[in-house]
This record gives C-alpha cells, sequence and structure tokens, in this order.
C-alpha cells in the first residue's frame, strides 16, 4: 500500500523532467507534484484504521497496542520516506535541477536549510498528515455518522466565519505575508499539533465500538 505514493511522486517526476528537458533547461520548473505523497499519507491513515481496527478487536488485541503499532507504522513509514525525499533532495541540488532546472524535491522556500532541517520537514509534515487521518478516522469510529456530520460541519461554519472576517478586515495579503515569514514556526508546530491528534485519537478508540 505505501508503495503506490511514490509510483505516483516518480511518474510525475519523470514528467517533469521530460517538459524540463523540452525547454532544454531555460525556465525554472517548480513542481508542486511532491503534496501528492504527504496527500497520501493522509487518506492512507484514513483507510488503515477502518480496514484493521474491526480485525484487531476480532483477535483480542488491546486497543493500546493497536493504538500503539498503527502509530508506530506510520512514524516508521513517515521516517524512511523522510530520508529518501531529502536524499532525492540533495541529488537534485546537486545536479542543480538534474541538468533542467526542475525543482521537484528541493522546492524554492528550502534554499538555505541545512540537510536537517529539511529531513525536520519532511518527517514533521509525514507525521502530522498521518495523525490528521487517523484523529478524523477515530471521530467515525466512536460516533459514527453523526459525530462526521457535526465535525465537517463545525469545520465548516468555522472556515466560514475565518473567511469572512479576513475578506472584511482586508487581511488575507497580511495572511500571505504572515505564512510566508513564518513557515519554519508552521512546521515546529505541527509536531506538538501531531502529539494533541494522536492522544484525541486513543482517547476515542479506547471507547469505540467495532
Amino acid at each position: 500500500m505505501f508503495s503506490v505514493p511514490w509510483v505516483v511522486v516518480l511518474f510525475s517526476f519523470v514528467i517533469n523532467l521530460i517538459i524540463g528537458g523540452s525547454t532544454g533547461g531555460e525556465e525554472n520548473i517548480n513542481s508542486g507534484g511532491l503534496s501528492s505523497i504527504f496527500i497520501y499519507i493522509f487518506v492512507c491513515s484514513l483507510i488503515v484504521q477502518g480496514q484493521t481496527f474491526p480485525f484487531a478487536l476480532g483477535l483480542n488485541v488491546r486497543r493500546l497496542d493497536f493504538f500503539a503499532g498503527t502509530s508506530a507504522m506510520g512514524v516508521l513509514v513517515s521516517a524512511a520516506s523522510a530520508v529518501v525525499l531529502l536524499l532525492f533532495s540533495l541529488a537534485e541540488e546537486l545536479s542543480d535541477g538534474w541538468g533542467v532546472s526542475v525543482h521537484f524535491f528541493n522546492l524554492p522556500f528550502m534554499d538555505g536549510i541545512s540537510p536537517l532541517g529539511r529531513l525536520g520537514i519532511y518527517f514533521v509534515l509525514m507525521v502530522h498528515m498521518f495523525f490528521l487521518g487517523f484523529v478524523i478516522a477515530s471521530i467515525y469510529r466512536r460516533f459514527k455518522r453523526t459525530g462526521m456530520y457535526v465535525f465537517f460541519a463545525a469545520l465548516f461554519v468555522l472556515m466560514s466565519v475565518v473567511s469572512f472576517a479576513l475578506t472584511y478586515f482586508n487581511l488575507w495579503l497580511d495572511l500571505f505575508g504572515w505564512f510566508a515569514n513564518h513557515y519554519m514556526d508552521i512546521f515546529v508546530w505541527m509536531a506538538p499539533i501531531a502529539v494533541v491528534y494522536a492522544l484525541l485519537s486513543y482517547a476515542m478508540i479506547r471507547r469505540a465500538t467495532i
């Protein structure tokens, strides 16, 4: 299952190389194809819990053991994927965009960030996406459809209020500017937020029914 995102990423990467080669490397190509692997991690965490939780309980596996095992799997896959992404990123940097000015793994905002910093960004973002999907799946597991309706309704209302406020007070540019200046802080805060997701997930699956 976890090989699928790499197939998608590498296919997108090859397409970008072909495009870069067709332009002779005269145009800088900054692709967003790398985002597919993070999106897949999110979707996969949604699916994994739904497929394995009833099976695990049927084998008399403790909920704590299920949570610990699944979380460990997510963290290990995230760590391994982050290392591979870092290696591709370094190769891209050393080859000056693979010789055709393609920036697929080493995105522009990463200029000046150390290899260890890039590794941390990849890892934290993947772990964050994994536990985000896991906590959403846990809401369904604990509260069923009613819980999902309430969750998405509340999320829609919150986003609508925030969007209205930003538009009314003309704060969109200020918001984008803040993100541009504090993106490293955002990645740092993703780590403790992922821990909160994990704690909420465990609290819900402790009382969830099949």
